[in-house]
């Protein structure tokens, strides 16, 4: 294909009277990239990304795509397409309309028209279903129906609103996979909303995580995870303890105290200014035999691990998952923490 064009937001707001629902939010997308905007409802990431269609305009900052400045531009001047949640597709034409309506808009000849629908029906997989109604259709099949009619024209950029979200969990995650592999494929430039933070660590090369307008982080999927800046972070994407304490060091490790019990962190480089440390639950490991401070109150068996909730000193339950065929741990006993070296994640707010 490739026409992929980057995208950049320089101090981009986007206001409702006194509601800033965007606010001077910076980011860039590099053309051929799939970048997630990714935050819980009321965040702005939708709004974000009807900024990039032009379906609404910034109050301020300024939108590049490419180099070209789009700031002004309407939606039909930007050569974006959008895949809504809802499909969006037309109830009364078939697969083959559907696909065709814009080349035909935008004033390619029937014959055209119909080559250049196949070609992208084939490569998400509805040859042979060119003669069906939507209504024909699955979840999932009408969602590749709605992605073959945004590459139709082979836009600078495509744009994702939530597109998995009426299907599923078995076929959110062969749709997701579809949509990165077409992606890469065709060398597309894609801005993806979501809320699911597995989605979006699944199909992105960068997420930008958004919360209360503005970007509270963005990076690799991994290093959100693995390092995520503040609270927020930790606690929306994947799961986290979260436990207030302070830290010491002993020779070369870092000490953590809180309730009166004190973790060896290993080695893990802490700020006079961090408060408390995030620990993943699959990055605790316990073994009976603890003083008593911490016991098992409850665990629970999810298949492919058991997941184990503590009474502790600290606020709060803790949550800690081991894997199907540990060593069982029973309900009321006392049990010792071990935790992972250099796992705990040290946080100031």
């Amino acid at each position: 294909m490739s026409r992929a064009a980057s995208v950049r937001f320089e101090k981009v707001s986007r206001l409702y009277g006194d509601v800033r629902a965007v606010n001077e939010v910076s980011f860039e997308v590099q053309a051929g990239t799939l970048v997630t905007l990714l935050g819980p409802s009321g965040c702005g990431k939708t709004t974000t990304l009807r900024l990039v269609a032009g379906l609404e305009q910034a109050s301020s900052g300024k939108i590049f795509i490419g180099d070209e400045d789009v700031t002004a531009l309407g939606a039909a001047e930007r050569d974006v397409s959008m895949v809504f949640q809802s499909y969006a597709l037309f109830p009364h034409m078939n697969v083959m309309d559907n696909v065709m309506y814009g080349p035909l808009a935008s004033g390619a000849k029937k014959a055209e028209a119909k080559e250049m629908a196949l070609e992208k029906l084939a490569l998400v997989g509805l040859k042979g279903f060119e003669g069906r109604l939507p209504s024909e259709l699955s979840g999932g099949q009408q969602q590749r129906v709605a992605l073959a009619r945004a590459i139709v024209l082979e836009p600078r950029m495509l744009l994702f609103d939530e597109p998995l979200s009426n299907l599923d969990a078995r076929l959110r995650r062969k749709v997701r996979d579809d949509i990165r592999d077409l992606q890469q494929l065709l060398g597309l430039t894609v801005l993806y909303v979501t809320h699911d933070q597995q989605e979006a660590l699944a199909v992105s090369d960068k997420v930008i995580v958004m919360d209360n307008a503005v970007i509270a982080q963005q990076g690799a999927p991994h290093d959100l995870y693995e390092r995520p800046q503040s609270r927020f972070l930790a606690d929306f994407i994947g799961e986290s303890n979260i436990i207030e304490g302070s830290f010491s060091t002993s020779g070369a490790d870092t000490l953590f105290t809180a309730g009166g019990v004190t973790l060896t962190l290993g080695s893990v480089a802490f700020k006079p200014t961090d408060k408390m440390i995030a620990i993943r639950p699959d990055r605790l490991k316990l073994s009976a035999g603890g003083d008593g401070a911490i016991k098992v109150r409850r665990r629970a068996y999810v298949g492919h691990a058991w997941e184990y909730s503590l009474d502790t000193p600290w606020k709060g339950e803790l949550l800690a998952i081991a894997p199907a065929r540990h060593e069982l741990v029973e309900v009321g006993t006392s049990v010792a923490l071990t935790i992972d070296a250099g796992s705990a994640i040290p946080l100031g707010r």
